[in-house]
């Protein structure tokens, strides 16, 4: 992994040559670190989790390498995962029985909505974090109404 470019507008990318589920926990201390820096800690949950699952679905269906953006906007955070493939994801119900699948699906109801942009080599998938992204409350309803 290596930071590509730290900026003063609040942009942060990690080019990722090669996703390995290994490096997942290196990356979530990054993003944690970060959101630290612009006292935006408390995004940090969801915004850890939802890099952990796209980058996990980069390295379960993409392949290969990608890069993480994590901007800083005026209320929360705009986090994305690019890759080289041009398959968007699909966030839906799986099988009952299914041992997987569930992530994106899970992912959209807590941020809201994530979004897909077809680019020339890839695509980016990407989520808000913060009132304007989630209702007002800096998590979406959804995970403000979850137990625990």
């Amino acid at each position: 992994m290596s930071v590509a470019t730290v900026d003063q507008l609040g942009e942060v990318r990690l080019a990722i040559p090669v996703i390995r589920p290994e490096m997942m926990r290196d990356v979530r201390e990054i993003v944690r670190a970060q959101l630290r820096m612009w006292c935006k800690s408390e995004f940090s949950d969801v915004a850890e989790l939802g890099v952990t699952e796209l980058l996990t679905n980069v390295f379960l269906h993409a392949g290969g390498g990608g890069e993480l953006l994590v901007r800083e906007t005026s209320d929360g955070v705009r986090i994305g995962v690019t890759d080289f493939d041009h398959r968007p994801p699909l966030a839906r119900e799986p099988k009952r029985d299914a041992t997987g699948g569930r992530g994106l699906l899970l992912l959209s109801r807590i941020v809201g909505e994530l979004e897909t942009e077809i680019l020339p080599r890839g695509k980016e998938v990407r989520f808000s974090i913060g009132p304007a992204a989630c209702g007002g409350e800096g998590v979406s309803p959804a995970m403000a109404e979850a137990p625990g």
